[in-house]
Protein backbone atom coordinates (compact mmCIF):
# COMPACT_ATOMS: atom_id res chain seq x y z
CA UNK A 1 0.00 0.00 0.00
CA UNK A 2 1.29 3.50 -0.94
CA UNK A 3 2.14 6.03 1.65
CA UNK A 4 0.89 9.63 0.92
CA UNK A 5 4.18 11.28 2.63
CA UNK A 6 3.40 14.98 2.29
CA UNK A 7 0.22 13.80 4.41
CA UNK A 8 2.98 12.41 6.70
CA UNK A 9 4.42 15.64 6.50
CA UNK A 10 2.01 17.96 7.14
CA UNK A 11 0.99 15.89 10.53
CA UNK A 12 4.35 16.65 11.49
CA UNK A 13 4.35 20.39 10.73
CA UNK A 14 1.07 20.61 12.56
CA UNK A 15 2.56 19.40 16.12
CA UNK A 16 5.37 21.80 16.07
CA UNK A 17 5.65 23.56 18.63
CA UNK A 18 5.60 27.73 17.83
CA UNK A 19 7.55 28.51 20.86
CA UNK A 20 10.65 26.36 19.06
CA UNK A 21 11.83 25.88 15.81
CA UNK A 22 13.01 22.71 14.76
CA UNK A 23 16.18 21.77 13.12
CA UNK A 24 16.13 20.76 9.37
CA UNK A 25 18.84 19.51 7.75
CA UNK A 26 18.58 19.27 3.97
CA UNK A 27 19.74 17.16 1.13
CA UNK A 28 19.87 19.39 -1.90
CA UNK A 29 20.56 17.91 -5.45
CA UNK A 30 20.31 21.26 -7.23
CA UNK A 31 18.78 24.79 -6.65
CA UNK A 32 16.14 24.42 -9.02
CA UNK A 33 14.63 21.62 -6.72
CA UNK A 34 15.65 22.75 -3.58
CA UNK A 35 13.59 26.49 -4.45
CA UNK A 36 9.95 25.49 -3.73
CA UNK A 37 11.07 23.04 -0.65
CA UNK A 38 13.01 26.25 0.82
CA UNK A 39 10.00 27.93 0.41
CA UNK A 40 7.56 25.94 2.24
CA UNK A 41 10.13 23.89 4.68
CA UNK A 42 11.39 28.00 6.10
CA UNK A 43 8.22 28.63 7.55
CA UNK A 44 8.54 25.38 9.69
CA UNK A 45 12.34 25.31 9.90
CA UNK A 46 15.67 26.51 10.57
CA UNK A 47 17.58 25.03 7.96
CA UNK A 48 21.09 23.99 6.51
CA UNK A 49 21.18 23.05 3.30
CA UNK A 50 23.45 19.97 3.08
CA UNK A 51 24.79 19.98 -0.93
CA UNK A 52 26.50 17.18 -1.01
CA UNK A 53 26.26 15.21 -5.07
CA UNK A 54 29.65 13.20 -5.47
CA UNK A 55 27.15 11.88 -8.05
CA UNK A 56 27.60 15.28 -10.61
CA UNK A 57 29.29 15.46 -13.68
CA UNK A 58 31.73 16.74 -14.98
CA UNK A 59 33.40 18.71 -12.62
CA UNK A 60 32.25 22.39 -14.06
CA UNK A 61 29.01 20.83 -14.29
CA UNK A 62 28.93 20.24 -10.63
CA UNK A 63 30.74 23.95 -9.87
CA UNK A 64 27.66 26.20 -11.41
CA UNK A 65 25.00 24.21 -9.80
CA UNK A 66 27.06 24.57 -6.49
CA UNK A 67 26.44 28.49 -7.58
CA UNK A 68 22.94 28.75 -8.49
CA UNK A 69 22.33 26.51 -4.93
CA UNK A 70 23.91 29.54 -3.31
CA UNK A 71 21.55 32.00 -4.93
CA UNK A 72 18.43 30.65 -4.47
CA UNK A 73 19.41 30.26 -0.79
CA UNK A 74 20.42 33.93 -1.36
CA UNK A 75 17.01 35.03 -3.08
CA UNK A 76 14.44 32.93 -0.79
CA UNK A 77 12.55 34.56 0.73
CA UNK A 78 12.49 32.63 4.52
CA UNK A 79 10.79 33.68 7.78
CA UNK A 80 13.27 31.56 9.34
CA UNK A 81 17.02 31.33 8.73
CA UNK A 82 18.52 29.22 6.07
CA UNK A 83 22.10 28.14 6.37
CA UNK A 84 24.38 25.78 4.00
CA UNK A 85 26.80 23.29 4.21
CA UNK A 86 28.67 22.33 1.01
CA UNK A 87 30.04 18.34 1.16
CA UNK A 88 32.90 17.00 -0.31
CA UNK A 89 32.84 16.54 -4.25
CA UNK A 90 34.07 12.91 -3.92
CA UNK A 91 33.55 11.44 -7.18
CA UNK A 92 35.81 8.54 -7.11
CA UNK A 93 33.20 7.45 -3.60
CA UNK A 94 30.33 7.37 -6.34
CA UNK A 95 32.31 5.35 -9.50
CA UNK A 96 33.25 2.98 -6.61
CA UNK A 97 29.45 2.99 -5.52
CA UNK A 98 28.20 2.50 -9.35
CA UNK A 99 30.50 -0.17 -10.29
CA UNK A 100 28.75 -3.06 -11.73
CA UNK A 101 25.58 -0.52 -12.40
CA UNK A 102 26.85 1.58 -15.02
CA UNK A 103 24.15 -0.19 -17.60
CA UNK A 104 21.18 0.17 -15.13
CA UNK A 105 18.45 2.46 -16.40
CA UNK A 106 17.83 6.21 -14.23
CA UNK A 107 15.52 5.17 -11.96
CA UNK A 108 17.10 1.62 -10.60
CA UNK A 109 18.67 0.23 -8.54
CA UNK A 110 22.08 2.49 -9.30
CA UNK A 111 19.96 5.33 -8.52
CA UNK A 112 18.59 3.81 -5.50
CA UNK A 113 22.37 3.05 -4.20
CA UNK A 114 22.93 6.90 -5.06
CA UNK A 115 20.21 7.95 -2.84
CA UNK A 116 21.25 6.17 0.34
CA UNK A 117 25.18 7.63 -0.09
CA UNK A 118 23.99 11.04 -0.16
CA UNK A 119 21.19 10.69 2.07
CA UNK A 120 23.61 8.52 4.81
CA UNK A 121 25.91 11.22 4.67
CA UNK A 122 23.08 14.11 5.37
CA UNK A 123 21.88 12.30 8.32
CA UNK A 124 25.44 11.35 9.51
CA UNK A 125 26.31 15.55 9.73
CA UNK A 126 22.83 16.05 10.82
CA UNK A 127 23.13 13.73 13.64
CA UNK A 128 27.00 15.11 14.71
CA UNK A 129 25.51 17.75 14.39
CA UNK A 130 22.10 17.63 16.57
CA UNK A 131 19.81 18.40 14.39
CA UNK A 132 16.07 17.67 14.88
CA UNK A 133 15.17 16.06 11.47
CA UNK A 134 17.28 15.18 7.98
CA UNK A 135 15.45 14.88 4.65
CA UNK A 136 15.97 15.82 0.66
CA UNK A 137 14.86 17.38 -1.99
CA UNK A 138 14.87 14.78 -4.61
CA UNK A 139 11.40 13.86 -3.96
CA UNK A 140 10.60 17.05 -5.75
CA UNK A 141 11.31 15.23 -9.26
CA UNK A 142 8.71 13.89 -11.65
CA UNK A 143 11.05 10.84 -12.42
CA UNK A 144 11.78 10.02 -8.84
CA UNK A 145 9.69 7.24 -6.50
CA UNK A 146 8.54 8.95 -3.44
CA UNK A 147 8.10 5.74 -1.97
CA UNK A 148 11.64 4.20 -2.64
CA UNK A 149 13.30 7.41 -1.27
CA UNK A 150 11.70 7.87 1.67
CA UNK A 151 11.83 3.92 2.63
CA UNK A 152 15.71 4.19 2.20
CA UNK A 153 15.69 7.95 4.08
CA UNK A 154 13.70 5.81 6.89
CA UNK A 155 16.30 3.05 7.18
CA UNK A 156 19.33 5.28 7.16
CA UNK A 157 17.46 7.04 9.95
CA UNK A 158 17.06 4.77 11.74
CA UNK A 159 20.82 3.49 10.93
CA UNK A 160 22.07 6.57 11.84
CA UNK A 161 19.95 7.72 14.85
CA UNK A 162 18.17 10.73 13.53
CA UNK A 163 14.35 11.46 12.31
CA UNK A 164 13.97 11.55 8.79
CA UNK A 165 11.39 14.29 7.45
CA UNK A 166 8.95 12.37 5.07
CA UNK A 167 8.22 14.16 1.74
CA UNK A 168 6.74 13.96 -1.48
CA UNK A 169 7.43 17.67 -2.32
CA UNK A 170 6.18 16.98 -5.80
CA UNK A 171 2.50 16.76 -4.52
CA UNK A 172 0.59 20.15 -3.89
CA UNK A 173 2.17 21.39 -7.57
CA UNK A 174 5.59 22.03 -5.97
CA UNK A 175 7.49 20.71 -9.18
CA UNK A 176 5.47 23.33 -11.01
CA UNK A 177 6.34 25.65 -8.55
CA UNK A 178 9.83 25.30 -8.38
CA UNK A 179 9.58 25.50 -12.03
CA UNK A 180 7.76 29.16 -11.53
CA UNK A 181 10.19 30.19 -9.14
CA UNK A 182 13.19 29.20 -10.97
CA UNK A 183 12.00 30.86 -14.21
CA UNK A 184 11.38 34.11 -11.87
CA UNK A 185 14.66 34.45 -11.11
CA UNK A 186 16.59 33.17 -14.43
CA UNK A 187 17.98 30.14 -13.13
CA UNK A 188 20.17 27.24 -15.14
CA UNK A 189 17.66 24.53 -14.86
CA UNK A 190 19.46 21.44 -16.06
CA UNK A 191 18.41 18.35 -18.31
CA UNK A 192 19.51 15.53 -16.57
CA UNK A 193 19.69 14.44 -13.30
CA UNK A 194 23.55 14.84 -12.56
CA UNK A 195 25.37 11.47 -12.88
CA UNK A 196 27.43 10.64 -16.65
CA UNK A 197 25.02 8.14 -16.38
CA UNK A 198 22.01 10.24 -16.79
CA UNK A 199 23.27 12.81 -18.91
CA UNK A 200 24.03 9.99 -21.44
CA UNK A 201 20.85 8.52 -21.27
CA UNK A 202 19.08 12.33 -21.49
CA UNK A 203 21.45 12.67 -24.60
CA UNK A 204 20.20 9.89 -26.13
CA UNK A 205 16.20 10.50 -25.64
CA UNK A 206 16.85 13.74 -26.96
CA UNK A 207 18.31 12.37 -30.00
CA UNK A 208 15.82 10.35 -30.51
CA UNK A 209 13.28 12.51 -30.37
CA UNK A 210 15.05 14.70 -32.68
CA UNK A 211 15.28 11.68 -35.20
CA UNK A 212 11.25 10.72 -34.82
CA UNK A 213 10.49 14.85 -35.38
CA UNK A 214 13.04 14.78 -38.66
CA UNK A 215 11.71 11.65 -39.61
CA UNK A 216 8.16 13.09 -39.58
CA UNK A 217 8.99 15.55 -41.34
CA UNK A 218 11.28 13.81 -44.30
CA UNK A 219 8.43 11.57 -44.41
CA UNK A 220 5.55 14.43 -45.10
CA UNK A 221 8.20 15.92 -47.64
CA UNK A 222 8.64 12.83 -49.80
CA UNK A 223 4.87 12.37 -49.27
CA UNK A 224 3.86 15.42 -50.86
CA UNK A 225 6.54 15.48 -54.21
CA UNK A 226 5.43 16.06 -57.46
CA UNK A 227 5.21 12.62 -58.96
CA UNK A 228 6.92 13.62 -62.09
CA UNK A 229 9.89 14.62 -60.23
CA UNK A 230 10.20 11.56 -58.18
CA UNK A 231 9.84 9.31 -61.11
CA UNK A 232 12.17 11.70 -63.19
CA UNK A 233 14.33 11.82 -60.35
CA UNK A 234 14.01 7.46 -59.87
CA UNK A 235 14.79 7.06 -63.19
CA UNK A 236 18.03 9.02 -63.34
CA UNK A 237 19.07 7.72 -59.87
CA UNK A 238 18.69 4.26 -61.20
CA UNK A 239 20.82 5.31 -64.55
CA UNK A 240 23.22 6.24 -62.20
CA UNK A 241 23.49 2.92 -59.87
CA UNK A 242 23.64 0.59 -62.96
CA UNK A 243 26.56 2.95 -64.40
CA UNK A 244 29.01 2.79 -61.05
CA UNK A 245 31.27 0.63 -60.90
CA UNK A 246 30.36 -0.67 -57.69
CA UNK A 247 27.50 -1.93 -59.74
CA UNK A 248 29.74 -2.88 -62.36
CA UNK A 249 32.39 -5.04 -60.76
CA UNK A 250 29.02 -6.60 -58.39
CA UNK A 251 28.25 -10.52 -58.47
CA UNK A 252 25.62 -10.71 -55.19
CA UNK A 253 23.80 -7.59 -54.43
CA UNK A 254 21.30 -6.90 -51.49
CA UNK A 255 18.40 -4.42 -52.88
CA UNK A 256 15.53 -2.86 -50.99
CA UNK A 257 12.04 -3.08 -52.36
CA UNK A 258 11.26 0.22 -52.64
CA UNK A 259 7.83 1.37 -51.45
CA UNK A 260 6.34 5.19 -52.22
CA UNK A 261 7.93 7.08 -51.47
CA UNK A 262 11.04 5.71 -51.57
CA UNK A 263 13.07 5.34 -54.92
CA UNK A 264 11.74 2.67 -56.81
CA UNK A 265 14.38 -0.09 -57.56
CA UNK A 266 12.00 -2.49 -59.32
CA UNK A 267 13.95 -1.34 -62.68
CA UNK A 268 17.24 -1.69 -60.97
CA UNK A 269 16.21 -5.67 -59.69
CA UNK A 270 14.96 -6.83 -62.99
CA UNK A 271 18.19 -5.21 -64.76
CA UNK A 272 21.02 -6.61 -62.51
CA UNK A 273 18.79 -10.26 -62.70
CA UNK A 274 19.02 -9.95 -65.82
CA UNK A 275 22.49 -9.19 -66.28
CA UNK A 276 23.40 -12.63 -64.43
CA UNK A 277 23.87 -10.39 -60.82
CA UNK A 278 22.66 -12.64 -58.02
CA UNK A 279 19.99 -10.54 -56.45
CA UNK A 280 19.12 -10.94 -53.06
CA UNK A 281 16.38 -8.77 -51.21
CA UNK A 282 15.41 -8.27 -47.84
CA UNK A 283 13.58 -10.37 -45.53
CA UNK A 284 12.47 -9.45 -41.75
CA UNK A 285 13.01 -12.33 -39.33
CA UNK A 286 11.40 -10.71 -36.72
CA UNK A 287 11.78 -6.98 -35.17
CA UNK A 288 15.21 -7.05 -34.85
CA UNK A 289 16.95 -9.47 -37.96
CA UNK A 290 17.21 -9.15 -41.64
CA UNK A 291 18.22 -11.95 -43.77
CA UNK A 292 19.06 -11.45 -47.42
CA UNK A 293 17.41 -14.06 -49.88
CA UNK A 294 17.55 -14.81 -53.55
CA UNK A 295 15.19 -14.18 -55.82
CA UNK A 296 14.97 -14.53 -59.88
CA UNK A 297 12.12 -12.24 -60.60
CA UNK A 298 10.12 -9.05 -58.66
CA UNK A 299 7.17 -11.77 -59.52
CA UNK A 300 8.82 -13.96 -56.73
CA UNK A 301 7.64 -11.40 -53.85
CA UNK A 302 4.73 -11.35 -51.87
CA UNK A 303 3.68 -8.53 -49.48
CA UNK A 304 4.70 -9.19 -46.14
CA UNK A 305 5.93 -7.35 -43.11
CA UNK A 306 5.12 -3.64 -42.98
CA UNK A 307 3.27 -3.90 -46.36
CA UNK A 308 6.20 -4.78 -47.87
CA UNK A 309 7.06 -6.93 -50.94
CA UNK A 310 9.55 -9.66 -49.64
CA UNK A 311 10.44 -13.12 -50.61
CA UNK A 312 8.94 -16.29 -49.46
CA UNK A 313 11.72 -17.75 -47.50
CA UNK A 314 10.37 -21.20 -47.83
CA UNK A 315 10.87 -20.63 -52.07
CA UNK A 316 13.92 -18.81 -51.73
CA UNK A 317 17.76 -19.01 -51.12
CA UNK A 318 19.34 -17.21 -48.04
CA UNK A 319 22.33 -15.31 -49.12
CA UNK A 320 25.02 -15.32 -46.51
CA UNK A 321 25.58 -11.31 -46.32
CA UNK A 322 29.40 -12.16 -45.72
CA UNK A 323 29.09 -12.78 -49.76
CA UNK A 324 27.57 -9.77 -50.63
CA UNK A 325 29.43 -7.61 -53.14
CA UNK A 326 27.16 -4.18 -53.00
CA UNK A 327 23.97 -3.15 -50.82
CA UNK A 328 21.61 -0.66 -51.70
CA UNK A 329 21.10 1.32 -48.79
CA UNK A 330 17.51 3.24 -48.63
CA UNK A 331 16.91 6.00 -46.20
CA UNK A 332 14.01 8.39 -45.02
CA UNK A 333 16.59 11.18 -45.53
CA UNK A 334 20.46 11.85 -45.36
CA UNK A 335 22.98 14.62 -45.19
CA UNK A 336 26.20 14.90 -46.98
CA UNK A 337 28.29 13.88 -44.87
CA UNK A 338 26.76 10.15 -45.21
CA UNK A 339 24.56 10.20 -41.81
CA UNK A 340 21.79 8.35 -42.80
CA UNK A 341 17.93 8.89 -40.86
CA UNK A 342 16.62 5.27 -41.27
CA UNK A 343 12.94 4.92 -40.75
CA UNK A 344 13.06 3.99 -36.59
CA UNK A 345 13.53 -0.02 -36.98
CA UNK A 346 16.77 -0.14 -37.31
CA UNK A 347 17.40 -3.02 -39.59
CA UNK A 348 19.93 -1.69 -41.77
CA UNK A 349 22.06 -0.68 -39.05
CA UNK A 350 22.02 -4.06 -37.59
CA UNK A 351 22.35 -5.41 -40.86
CA UNK A 352 25.30 -3.39 -41.94
CA UNK A 353 27.35 -3.59 -38.76
CA UNK A 354 30.86 -4.72 -39.84
CA UNK A 355 30.04 -5.93 -43.15
CA UNK A 356 32.45 -4.90 -46.06
CA UNK A 357 30.01 -4.88 -49.16
CA UNK A 358 29.78 -1.63 -51.06
CA UNK A 359 27.50 0.17 -50.06
CA UNK A 360 25.51 2.97 -52.11
CA UNK A 361 22.32 4.97 -50.51
CA UNK A 362 20.02 6.28 -53.26
CA UNK A 363 18.01 9.73 -52.61
CA UNK A 364 16.43 12.22 -54.02
CA UNK A 365 17.84 15.99 -53.86
CA UNK A 366 15.14 17.70 -52.15
CA UNK A 367 14.88 14.87 -49.22
CA UNK A 368 18.62 15.33 -48.38
CA UNK A 369 18.35 17.41 -44.85
CA UNK A 370 21.29 19.92 -43.81
CA UNK A 371 22.44 18.15 -40.82
CA UNK A 372 21.01 14.37 -38.44
CA UNK A 373 22.19 13.72 -35.25
CA UNK A 374 23.97 9.97 -35.03
CA UNK A 375 24.22 7.96 -32.27
CA UNK A 376 27.20 5.25 -32.06
CA UNK A 377 24.82 2.62 -33.01
CA UNK A 378 23.90 4.68 -36.98
CA UNK A 379 26.44 3.38 -39.87
CA UNK A 380 27.76 6.00 -41.88
CA UNK A 381 27.18 5.40 -45.65
CA UNK A 382 29.88 7.03 -48.09
CA UNK A 383 28.45 6.69 -51.20
CA UNK A 384 25.60 8.41 -52.62
CA UNK A 385 23.85 8.35 -55.64
CA UNK A 386 20.69 11.35 -56.13
CA UNK A 387 19.23 12.54 -59.30
CA UNK A 388 22.40 14.79 -59.72
CA UNK A 389 25.25 12.55 -59.31
CA UNK A 390 27.54 10.22 -57.52
CA UNK A 391 28.58 11.44 -54.10
CA UNK A 392 31.63 10.07 -52.34
CA UNK A 393 32.04 10.71 -48.38
CA UNK A 394 35.44 11.57 -47.69
CA UNK A 395 35.80 9.35 -43.93
CA UNK A 396 36.79 11.14 -40.89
Amino acid sequence: MKINYQKELEKIIKDIDEEKVPSLMLHSCCGPCSSYCLEYLSEYFEITVFYYNPNIYPSEEYDFRVEEQKKIIELTKAKNPIHMIEGKYEVEKFYEMAKGLEDIAEGGSRCHKCYEMRLKEAAKIGKENGFDYFTTTLSISPHKNSQVLNKIAEKVGKEIGIAHLPSDFKKNNGYKRSCDITREYGMYRQDYCGCEFSKKETEERNLKKDKENLRKEMIELAENLDENYMKSSDEKIIEGLLKSEEYINSKNIFCYVGKRPEINTSIFIEKAIKDGKTLAVPYCVDDKIMKAYKIESIDDLRVGKYNILEPDPDKSKEIDKEDLDLIVVPCCSVDMDGNRLGFGKGYYDRFLESIKAEKILLIREKQIAKKIAVSKYDVKIEKIITEKGFYKILSD
